[in-house]
């Protein structure tokens, strides 16, 4: 993929967040690539890093969290900017938050605010970023209602959030993050807490918005089977880090990396045998104070070399022109730790 067709390129992306104990590493060394119009997905278990990679694309980290390494190139229309290293409040991130980059945030009823009605929220967004009038505004914010499949959209743009279900909440979100019609779209556990079938129409709705206005996707989870359903490409979290990232196919078929092939192996499966249990990846995350020295993910890896895994923290390489991999199974040591 040449710089032309990259329309998000993340670098060795760092947040950290000071606290009383010490820094958090909360990302600690992200690399991926996204082109118009594809879907990536990250994954990896609670904990990770995920949420705060797609919060810190936006700039909008918690305080004190704060990006201290790597680049953030953001390419649109030509124009590419590093978002890691311009000022929060500057008006060029006002200028892509919300109209070129939209959050879909990971639990609505905390999202909108709950003594405004969910319209009003939404034509307020549409009236910052769009050359609209109100009037003009309260009736693409209808449209967009119907477009995500909201009912009755004349009156229940005039509703509140707890006046809708949790399915209904969702669906208002991501009204407003399309309201700009952005060219990314980042979804954060976009059908947590959410039921089957709910969850099925939203992911369906997302990947209907998707083709109709051409945007690409970051989709954050930890549902594999979801990853399996709408992502072209896989990038892989562990305490911060990225372990593994390729295309789908070459990560569901041909995983590298020991914790994907763990993730992977954890999935229940419909030709298990009766009363088989579930395998698990051994161990928990570590404590954010209490990394490991060397491969951070050696206290839990079947395949860690004694001496090396827990002594070099591997680096992450690529293996081919779509694969990159942070592992010494698949890199030498010896040309890692000069």
């Amino acid at each position: 993929m040449n710089d032309k067709e990259k329309l998000l390129s993340v670098e060795d992306l760092k947040i950290h967040f000071p606290t009383d104990e010490g820094i958090v590493k909360a990302v600690d060394g992200v690399s991926f690539d996204l082109e118009a119009g594809k879907t990536l997905g990250i994954v990896g278990e609670s904990g990770c890093g995920k949420s705060t990679v797609g919060k810190g694309i936006l700039n909008i980290l918690e305080k004190p969290g704060r990006i201290v390494g790597g680049s953030i190139y953001w390419n649109s229309d030509g124009n590419k900017v590093d978002l890691a290293a311009i000022n929060p409040n500057s008006p060029t991130m006002r200028s892509v938050r919300g109209s070129e980059i939209a959050l879909v945030f990971q639990e609505p009823m905390t999202s909108f605010s709950p003594v405004h009605s969910v319209g009003n929220q939404i034509i307020e967004m549409i009236m910052l970023h769009k050359d609209m009038n109100k009037k003009e505004a309260k009736e693409w914010a209808m449209e967009l209602f119907d477009m995500v499949g909201i009912p009755n959209a004349s009156t229940r743009v005039n509703n509140y959030a707890h006046e809708f279900s949790g399915g209904l909440r969702q669906r208002a979100m991501i009204a407003m993050a399309i309201s700009c019609e952005p060219k990314l779209l980042i979804a954060d556990e976009p059908t947590t807490a959410l039921d089957v079938t709910t969850q099925a129409q939203i992911l369906d709705l997302l990947q209907e918005l998707q083709q109709k206005h051409q945007m690409a996707m970051i989709l954050i989870t930890h549902n594999l089977g979801v990853v399996a359903e709408v992502c072209d490409d896989v990038s892989v979290m562990y305490l911060g880090r990225g372990a593994e990232k390729g295309p789908v196919d070459s990560i569901f078929h041909d995983s590298k990396h020991p914790y994907t092939k763990g993730l992977l192996e954890s999935i229940p499966s419909i030709n298990s045998a009766q009363g088989e249990r579930l395998k698990s990846i051994v161990g928990t995350i570590p404590a954010p104070f209490n990394r490991p020295n060397g491969c951070t993910f050696h206290p839990r890896c079947p395949s860690s070399i004694k001496g090396v895994c827990d002594t070099y923290t591997p680096k992450y390489l690529p293996l081919n022109n779509e694969e990159k991999v942070s592992c010494f199974l698949h890199h030498d040591p010896e040309k890692e730790v000069v």
